[in-house]
């Protein structure tokens, strides 16, 4: 169970001190950046060149020192911002207010949480697999954001796995140990809670290309797989910063022998880099809300959850770093599970692929991927980001209703 303490003390956003940093760099850098943009002495980036030629003509216009001076001014303004914003997180009432069901299985530290009420066992089932990085409880994030109470609404069974942080037993774990000693017997749980009822199976993120290679083993026990913005193609979009910590192993190896884990601050430093300034936008425009309006509560939310990070064994961070982000496994039809190559070209269920137009955790080309590589799919565009389409204002219209509609179409 995930414990939400009245209590709860709020740390995040996590790493603050590099979140803190970021937002200092970027007010340095951008005061740096002005004599020489007002001279076009940069070189812009194609997707932008037009707006900032703009700009640069628009300087021409003002004395530079005055320039400097308002440049300066707006930036303490946002980073006073930026920091009055955390405080109010840190202040804010909210605690997640749904309690999650009880399990009815286990394994160590994982366990399946029936969503389903009072639905009959002839309501078709769906077994759900969230990311190993996040908590599973952004797919129940709070009584009006909650993708598994939305689908029982709507006649569906959903088994939510829940993977908790890794304990003595999964140290040691690898990719193939979470899928066949945890997905393969997880799976048959759910099956024998469906009785006769079509279990179909969904993965968010790396729990879909973890539900991938789950469907490649055991597709005949499925009757249809679902990826939500899950990545196939791990060299397509990968950010710069994110690409050269991946391929510096004498930075993350030594750590992993150290730590036998990669922190959750680590992580999140990484997905930091997929967008430096984001800190800096999201706590100054929180600080402008209502504390007491929908949208405040629904930003804690989502924020708590984010800073509610579990920690990559060992194993597990070596085999993304090195065999899917390195060597791109996956997409090249080189990834082995359990002495079998994980084909999609040999899944025959039916197969839904959802992908966000504007994810940059997951670029859409990584998860269109796997689309490219199998006989049919029919494939959806949220219009929303990565978390935005599970939990955003929009999921309900712009994904939940095509999931519930794909799992049991009128």
């Amino acid at each position: 169970m995930i414990p939400q303490p009245d209590s709860l003390k709020r740390i995040g956003p996590r790493p603050l001190g590099l979140h803190l940093g970021l937002a200092s760099a970027t007010l340095g850098s951008a005061l740096a950046a002005l004599p020489a943009a007002q001279k076009s002495r940069i070189s812009w980036l194609s997707e932008i060149r037009e707006e900032a030629n703009d700009l640069v003509r628009h300087m021409e216009d003002f004395d530079r020192q005055e320039l400097l001076l308002k440049v300066g001014e707006r930036g303490q303004h946002l980073v006073s911002e930026m920091l009055s914003g955390i405080r109010k997180y840190h202040e804010h009432p909210y605690r997640r207010d749904v309690t999650d069901p009880s399990p009815v299985w286990t394994k160590g530290t994982a366990e399946l949480l029936d969503y389903s009420g009072g639905l009959t066992d002839t309501a078709p089932a769906v077994f759900i697999v969230p990311s190993l990085v996040n908590r599973s409880y952004i797919l129940d994030l709070s009584e009006k954001r909650s993708l598994v109470r939305y689908l029982a609404a709507n006649g569906i069974r959903p088994f939510l796995l829940n993977w908790g942080e890794p304990g003595e037993a999964e140290r040691e774990y690898s990719l193939e140990n979470y899928i066949i000693d945890i997905l393969l017997p997880a799976l048959e749980a759910v099956r024998d809670q469906a009785k006769a009822a079509p279990v179909h199976l969904m993965g968010y993120c790396m729990g879909g290309t973890l539900s991938v290679a789950l469907a490649a083993l055991r597709q005949e026990k499925l009757a249809s797989l679902i990826t939500l913005a899950s990545p196939w193609d791990f060299k397509e979009g990968l950010s710069s910063p994110a690409a050269q910590f991946l391929h510096q192993d004498t930075v993350w190896k030594p750590m992993l022998e150290n730590w036998g884990e990669l922190p959750v601050d680590m992580l999140q430093a990484l997905f930091a880099s997929l967008d430096p300034n984001l800190c800096l936008k999201k706590f100054s425009l929180f600080n402008r809300m209502t504390m007491q309006s929908d949208r405040a509560q629904e930003f804690v939310a989502l924020e708590d959850w984010l800073n509610d990070g579990v920690p990559l064994v060992k194993k597990v961070a070596e085999e993304c770093f090195s065999d899917w982000y390195g060597k791109n496994k996956p997409v090249l039809g080189e990834w082995d599970v359990g002495g079998q190559r994980i084909c999609p070209q040999n899944i025959t269920i039916p197969l839904l692929i959802a992908v966000p137009k504007s994810d940059r955790i997951v670029p859409p080309k990584s998860a269109l991927a796997l689309a490219d590589q199998v006989r049919e799919a029919q494939v959806v565009y949220p219009p929303s980001g990565h978390i935005g389409m599970i939990a955003g204002g929009q999921a309900e219209v712009g994904l939940w209703s095509d999931i519930a509609a794909w799992i049991r179409p009128e």
